[in-house]
């Protein structure tokens, strides 16, 4: 059950770093693909799970439902044409489309409440001085707090 508890926090993290302007999404993803990185948090955190967070009774069917449907609009963008969605978080339009599904899901969830904490902790590799790692940490956080 822990395991389910921890895809669970991951996917509120995910579906409020969605929802959020891609100031916040690229910062949450550091180096790399934000795009593709939460599209792949999705399957991993939902689409594996989904099944057990709704038998654990931390989603419903309705919220499954809602969730599936940003899913499938990753989906609708996996093609050769939509190249420019994939590298246009700041930019393409249906990123707004997007972050609009990601809000109504939360505020179908009653989480629109929480919003995410990062923290990044950047280093250099002990091998070469040209190789930065980092360290992202994301937390969920009440709003008003």
């Amino acid at each position: 059950m822990d395991y389910i508890k921890y895809h669970y926090d991951e996917l509120l993290k995910l579906l409020i770093t969605i929802s959020s302007e891609s100031k916040i999404q690229l910062e949450a993803h550091g180096i790399g693909n934000a795009e593709e990185e939460m599209a792949t948090d999705l399957l991993t955190h939902f689409i594996e799970y989904k099944d057990e967070l709704i038998s654990a009774e931390l989603i419903t069917i309705d919220h499954a439902k809602a969730i599936s449907e940003i899913d499938s609009f990753f989906s609708s963008h996996d093609n050769d044409e939509d190249e420019s969605f994939w590298s246009g978080i700041e930019t393409h339009p249906d990123w707004d489309i997007l972050r609009r599904m990601a809000e109504s899901v939360l505020l179908l969830m009653e989480k629109d409440n929480l919003t995410i904490k990062i923290s990044i902790k950047n280093t250099t590799s002990w091998f070469s001085n040209n190789i930065t790692c980092q360290e992202i940490g994301i937390d969920l956080v009440e709003k008003y707090t």
